[in-house]
């Protein structure tokens, strides 16, 4: 009993030491279980009919980043391969575009007890330099989009 007394001390000390690796190490398992859900929520027919091989390659410079939309019919809009601008809304009713040309990898519905019923998940490709504020912005689900045309 001693021991397991001394051992939880070093134990602080070492997390306190290692906090920078120990956050990075959770942000990424919390990523990869966001990418997760969204791959396996989408069902095969949906896989089936879009353009998957196509939309699913990451560009130099692109990051691909899971991001929660409020409302499931505008996620229906849109299809893998679509190009969009994400749009961020703040609580006090304004919007700004946090990214354009962003490319929707692919959709699912967003299950679990964190989430509304309502909500839809997309992996979207964004420019790397974006991707971390998109990525918060996504978490909240305070993001909706504009499509954009592929020519622009």
């Amino acid at each position: 009993m001693g021991s397991l007394l001394q051992l939880v001390p070093a134990l602080r000390i070492a997390i306190a030491r290692h906090r920078r690796i120990l956050a990075a190490v959770c942000a990424s398992l919390a990523a990869l279980l966001t990418l997760t859900l969204a791959f396996d929520s989408s069902s095969a027919s949906e896989q089936q009919q879009s353009p998957a091989s196509a939309s699913l390659h990451l560009n130099a410079n692109e990051s691909a980043v899971p991001v929660l939309l409020a409302d499931r019919h505008l996620a229906d809009a849109v299809s893998p391969g679509d190009v969009v601008d994400l749009v961020q809304v703040t609580e006090e009713a304004s919007a700004y575009v946090l990214t354009s040309h962003a490319r929707v990898l692919n959709k699912g519905s967003a299950q679990s007890s964190l989430v509304s019923d309502n909500s839809t998940m997309l992996l979207v490709a964004v420019r790397s330099e974006d991707a971390v504020k998109v990525a918060a912005a996504g978490a909240q689900g305070s993001l909706t989009l504009v499509l954009t045309s592929v020519d622009n």
